[in-house]
């Protein structure tokens, strides 16, 4: 292949791609990335992206510098000078000496557009997601991510499962911003968990003029008719009533419905994003869940893992959130070794959104420049005996404690086998009970 060529397949790939030293130093950007960024290559190249990363700078942050880091693929998402929102995913590349020599990124636009279209302002305005960015650098994490942006551009059904706090909305709007419906239309969404049982039709599907007490005398329009030609997220798609699971079925399967209280049918062109923490089978099982809306719904699977089984993503996760909450209120709070090293061992019951709560309560309330786990009172008793367990819960506790820091430094379980001495059958086993007891706590710690 020869030299103009490969020109002509680097400035004309769909994706931007910025390629970097294992220093680094940006080497060369693509054409596509010049344009995602509004950022030419001669600004860029030779410079290292070190200097270019922080508050007020190009860029707020670097897949790059992650990879440098970890010596790992990883996943983030960040914001151009620009105000661009862009999806990058880079991976090392090795020399023969096992030392980072380049680091390719490649990169997708997530930038919100400004829709021109008829919206309802308010419903807009409600239900319109949050801006989030993404972080990823755990093999299974990064198996969430290459999937959703597998799924992107079609208009199968995706049901995303998880526990609470692990981001399925943060995967539902990466679908729908990487698709072609997102370069068009908003991603709304509904927690039918939120909506009183009485209300939940009309908000889903609209009303017309006089059909209950209290309607607007001109009628509304529902979340489906606003999301016309775009994605709707139904969180917690679990709690919804079963007469409305029925009208939600004739949506996926003929693409029309009628609003409460009309008799002309509407023809609706909507992809449906659906998620829930419950395990949908077992309501099937019990009759709480329709059987063939399940099925409708469970086209595409996503599953979200919680925090506990991808312990690698939490020190970029901190590192994220204090960056996060020290510019939001104005501190220079910064967590010491031993206090990373502490939290990155904690089960985390209620996952990211549990981490990120800590730690901003941490930035807000702490007074001093460097938290400590002794200063908040954190993992003191770790490696301490305590007399009231026998000799063997006490080796148990210790069994957990190695095995948490094994994962944590090694990842995988054939990694973990290695470093102590055991089989992989026998450390896939112990992993799995470990993983089962964090389940236990966190099932008694949930009202």
């Amino acid at each position: 292949m020869d030299k103009e060529l490969l020109e002509i397949v680097f400035d004309n790939v769909y994706n931007g791609i910025y390629l970097t030293d294992g220093q680094g130093v940006t080497l060369r950007v693509n054409r596509t990335f010049e344009e995602m960024s509004g950022i030419s290559n001669e600004e860029l190249a030779g410079r290292r992206l070190q200097d270019m990363v922080g508050e007020n700078n190009l860029f707020t942050g670097s897949a790059t510098l992650l990879v440098l880091e970890r010596k790992a693929p990883a996943t983030v998402t960040y914001s151009t000078r620009a105000g661009r929102k862009l999806l990058v995913r880079g991976k090392p590349i090795f020399d023969e000496n096992g030392r980072i020599r380049y680091v390719v990124n490649t990169i997708w636009d997530l930038t919100v557009v400004n829709y021109q279209k008829k919206i309802d302002s308010d419903t807009a305005r409600d239900h319109l997601l949050s801006e989030e960015d993404i972080i990823a650098c755990s093999e299974r994490m990064m198996e969430v991510v290459d999937l959703s942006l597998r799924v992107a551009n079609t208009d199968s059904t995706v049901l995303i499962t998880g526990e609470t706090g692990v981001g399925k909305s943060l995967i539902a709007r990466l679908i729908h911003r990487t698709s072609e419906r997102g370069k068009e239309m908003p991603l709304l969404q509904i927690n039918c968990a939120a909506i009183p049982e009485t209300l939940i039709e009309s908000e889903l599907f609209g009303y017309e003029a006089g059909s209950f007490t209290g309607a607007d005398r001109k009628g509304r329009p529902g979340l489906f008719e606003t999301a016309d030609r775009g994605t709707i997220f139904l969180d917690e798609i679990s709690e919804l009533p079963l007469h409305v699971q029925s009208k939600l079925l004739g949506v996926i399967q003929d693409r029309e419905f009628y609003k409460v209280g009309g008799r002309r049918v509407r023809s609706v062109d909507v992809r449906i994003i659906a998620a829930t923490n419950r395990d949908l089978a077992s309501l099937v099982a019990a009759g709480k869940f329709r059987a063939d809306l399940f099925y409708r719904l469970n086209v595409v699977p996503v599953h979200v893992p919680p925090l506990r089984e991808r312990p690698e993503d939490i020190p970029p996760l901190i590192r994220y959130f204090v960056d996060k909450y020290n510019r939001k209120y104005r501190r220079y709070r910064r967590f010491s070794p031993d206090l990373l090293d502490c939290l990155q061992g904690l089960p985390w019951a209620g996952n990211v959104r549990e981490l990120e709560n800590f730690i901003e309560r941490i930035i807000v309330t702490s007074g001093t420049e460097e938290v400590t786990s002794r200063g908040i009172g954190l993992c003191e008793s770790q490696g301490e005996f305590r007399e009231e367990l026998s000799l063997k819960e006490a080796l148990a506790e210790h069994e957990r404690t190695i095995l948490h820091q094994a994962l944590r430094q090694y990842g995988t379980t054939r990694r973990v086998a290695r470093a102590l001495g055991i089989s992989q059958a026998s450390a896939a086993r112990k992993l799995k009970e470990l993983r089962e007891e964090s389940g236990k706590v966190q099932t008694k710690r949930d009202p």
